[in-house]
This record gives structure tokens, sequence and C-alpha cells, in this order.
């Protein structure tokens, strides 16, 4: 089948009000400076009370503020800036350190973030010399986090009432026969998480492929990305619990922080076995180290 034009394809999906919306935000990143309706209205050719409708909706959303000099970028857009200026100086200064572990072990690393619908988003990828050719993660592309060690190196470690809510959203696929589904347990795997530092995956998101994977923190000690080594099976340690490979990532994940300004200590959180059955339990399941 043959697939439309770009041109084509883009005349059929375009949405006017999001044209307009766009437009108008547009303009006032060109003006760098706040802009009265007249203005925008000179600026995006929309007609007054269509450019009306739309800043309305704009500042209802909190995308604009209204200002004694006219319309204005909130803060909300300084917070996306702000994101994915973090996510782009993660990737920098992370570069040089993943390029040494992969020399290192000869083996795929890759570095990751945690979206807000608990998809683990890779942010770099460096494959192995002898790379593993049924491995499908790609820079830009989403993995779960249940089944992923990057994405449970970075659930661990995030506030306990927003993991209990995620254990609780959804039913959790079975990648392979390996996949941990149950809540329960996958609640009891972030705890050895946290007092281990790091998370290994042994083959439940592709068959044959292992994978161990450490928290980054910012300066502010929030975890903020995770890094990995994968490889396949044959090749990797059993198990990576306690093997050279897991001091190596978890060493190169302390410097990593460092450089982005964490001044605390190993990237390790603190906490206690907690019994079967805890999803529904009203017990804490972490104790900060920060609190002890």
């Amino acid at each position: 089948m043959e697939l439309p034009s770009s041109e084509a394809s883009g005349q059929h999906y375009s949405i006017q009000a999001l044209q307009r919306g766009l437009a108008v935000l547009d303009a006032l990143l060109e003006a760098q400076a706040p802009l009265t309706l007249e203005e925008i209205c000179r600026r995006t050719g929309l007609p007054k009370s269509t450019a009306f409708r739309v800043v309305v909706n704009l500042v209802q959303s909190h995308y604009l503020v209204e200002t004694a000099a006219g319309y204005w970028l909130s803060l909300k857009m300084l917070h996306f800036g702000s994101l994915v200026e973090s996510r782009l100086d993660i990737k920098q200064q992370a570069a040089p350190f993943l390029a040494q572990l992969r020399d290192q072990l000869n083996e795929t690393v890759h570095l990751a973030a945690l979206d807000s619908d608990w998809q683990v988003v890779y942010l770099d990828k460096l494959p192995a010399k002898h790379a593993v050719g049924l491995m499908i993660s790609r820079v830009g592309l989403t993995a779960p986090a249940h089944c992923t060690a990057l994405g449970r190196a970075m659930a661990a470690f995030l506030p306990e009432d927003e993991v209990r809510a995620w254990l609780r959203s959804r039913p959790f696929r079975a990648y392979t026969k390996n996949t941990v589904t149950d809540p329960d347990a996958l609640l009891g795997e972030l705890q050895a998480i946290r007092l281990r530092g790091y998370a290994v995956d042994n083959g439940e998101y592709e068959v044959g492929v292992r994978c161990v994977a450490a928290p980054i923190r910012s300066h502010g000690g929030e975890v903020v990305a995770a890094l990995s080594v994968s490889g396949p099976e044959a090749r990797l340690p059993m198990p990576l619990v306690g093997s050279v490979i897991s001091v190596q990532v978890v060493r190169t994940a302390q410097l990593i922080s460092q450089a982005m300004g964490y001044t605390g200590d190993a990237a390790v959180g603190v906490g206690r076995a907690y019994p079967a059955g805890a999803l529904d339990g009203g017990e804490q399941l972490y104790e900060n180290a920060d609190r002890q």
C-alpha cells in the first residue's frame, strides 16, 4: 500500500485550533516580550475574535499570563523548558562515562529517563562491538518500567504513594516467561533495589538478554535517569546481583551523579523487608535514609 506524502499527510491530520494556538506561542517566542492582542493579530494574521479565543484558552490552561504589557509565557512554559534542558544536560554529562563503561565491559550501554506514564525513554545507546542482534532498544523509543532494569532502577526511588498507585493502576504484561507481573512481587523487588542500589533484568523483557541498571541523581538528590549494561545471557554473569558488572554500573552511575552536582553518598536507598500482600496494607514500605 502506498503511503501518503508528508505534505498530504500533514494536511490530513492538521487541527486548525491547535495550529492557531501554536502560532500564538511562536509569535511570543519570536518577540521575546509580552504582546498585546493587536500585536498578536498582526504577527499571526489571525482575526481579532479568533486570536482572543485562542489567548483566553491559553491563559485558562496556564500557558500564558496576562500582564500590564500584554500576554506573556507563563512559568508552566519554563517548566517544559527546564525538563528538556535537564535531559539534554544528563546526556551530555553522562556521555564520557557511558563510553568508558562500554569500552571496559564491551557490552551495550543505555541511558534512559522515566516518563509520566511509567515508560522508560531511551536517551542514549552505545552498542557493544559484538552487539546483541535481537536487542530492540533505540534512542527515543520507550519500554515498560515493570520488566526492565532501567525502569525498576528509577521507579524504586520514587515516592511510595506514587509507586503504590502505579502498581494498582493496571495489569502488567508478561513479555517473556521470566516477566514478573504480580504487583506484590514487584513491590518486593523495588524494595530489594532500594537496599542494594541497582536493578537486574534476567530476560524479563527480551528473551536471552540480561541487564543491570543503576539510578542517576541530580544535584538535588532526585533520581532523574538511569544507566544500564545489557548483553546476552551467555556473556553476562549469573547471578548479576553481586557481580563485578553490577559494581561497575553502580560506580559509573555515582560518577555521573557527581558530575550532575550530587554530593551525597552512593545512590542507594535504605529500606526493610516487607511482608507478602503489602500492596493492600497501610504500613509504610520505604524508610528513607534521610529520615533515619
